[in-house]
């Protein structure tokens, strides 16, 4: 617990006390995280198109299950 908030407290005075780091940023910088993150966005996102109608299978399964399993017994 005190270590905590020591951490804390710590971090809040660096934020308070901060100046400025007179550094640069190389304006392609942003090219090259695109180029990287991109490629892994676009997979996720056509890797759930292509299983999507297995995704909502598997999602309607579920909520049935949970469904079948409230629902009190009928009598045929």
């Amino acid at each position: 617990m005190c270590f905590t908030y020591f951490l804390t407290t710590a971090l809040l005075f660096n934020l308070v006390i901060a100046t400025s780091a007179h550094a640069y940023i190389d304006p392609n910088t942003g090219g090259f995280f695109f180029q990287t993150v991109a490629p892994f966005v676009y997979a996720i996102l056509g890797a759930i198109v292509i299983f999507w109608k297995r995704i909502t299978g598997f999602v309607k399964g579920i909520i049935s299950r949970k469904k079948d399993q409230g629902s009190p017994p009928q009598d045929e």
